[in-house]
């Protein structure tokens, strides 16, 4: 309802239980003038449900992406994965959203449309100033814990990776169908501890990960490194977490990948 009733040039998202700095839309306009971007991102921290505080970062790093290189950026969770993830933290150009639009009725709407911006805008500003402040809420979505409804995210990850594909983006295919793969295991292994009753559902998650798996491993374009650390993921999944942390070693990945 918001894109359509809006005017302006830019457009951003702010969830309802969220506070921003009051620098953080000037300073993300400041960058997309500056440096001629369509998107403009910032940092972000974490407080607790009755805080209201405002921290000021006088730090002011810039740096620029092309939308593809950020898709890239993206699955290895650089800056970082979260505010990478997310709608909220940033400044649209309005044109972005012509053709754009969140899906009615489902959770996780922004799995369903930030590699789309990503990947369509020419170039995006990144600040690691943190202007946006993320409540963490108990009772909202995602404090709430996974539930079936969880489960539109994995659907909207199946869409990023047919999204590439249809895009030519053979090497953005491969990356994201990992992804999904990795996270269907994760879903696989919630719906067995908290819903051991949904048997169909398992079966079915089941099949899809033996699917994709091979059509991962067989892929000449999924790097060796991905294929390693997603068969450790499947069976060692906190192992794989804690490597994701590591930040030199998702910009090592990263370089590897496009070098070759």
């Amino acid at each position: 309802r918001g894109i359509e009733a809006a005017h302006g040039e830019y457009l951003s998202f702010i969830d309802s239980d969220d506070y921003i700095h009051p620098d953080f839309i000037s300073t993300l306009y400041s960058i997309c003038q500056e440096n001629t971007c369509e998107m403009a991102q910032c940092m972000f921290t974490r407080v607790s449900i009755d805080e209201n505080n405002i921290i000021h970062d006088k730090k002011k790093n810039v740096h620029t992406y092309s939308g593809q290189e950020m898709c890239y950026n993206f699955y290895y969770g650089i800056p970082d994965h979260l505010a990478d993830a997310v709608i909220w933290s940033k400044l649209y150009q309005r044109k972005l959203f012509s053709e754009i639009r969140f899906p009615v009725g489902k959770i996780h709407e922004d799995t369903a449309t930030a590699h789309q911006l990503y990947y369509i805008s020419n170039k995006i500003g990144i600040t690691n100033q943190s202007l946006y402040f993320y409540r963490t809420v108990p009772t909202s979505i995602t404090g709430c814990g996974f539930t079936l409804k969880s489960l539109d995210n994995l659907e909207f990850l199946e869409e990023r990776v047919e999204y590439f594909k249809e895009k030519g983006e053979i090497k953005l295919h491969a990356l994201w169908d990992v992804c999904y793969v990795r996270s269907s295991s994760y879903y696989l292994r919630n719906v067995k501890a908290k819903y051991p009753e949904q048997i169909d559902l398992q079966k079915k998650l089941k099949q899809k990960i033996k699917t994709r798996l091979i059509n991962v491993l067989k892929n000449p374009h999924t790097p060796f490194i991905e294929k390693l650390l997603l068969l450790t993921a499947l069976n060692i999944p906190r192992t794989t977490t804690f490597i994701g942390k590591i930040t030199q070693l998702k910009n090592l990945r990263k370089i590897i990948f496009l070098k070759n």
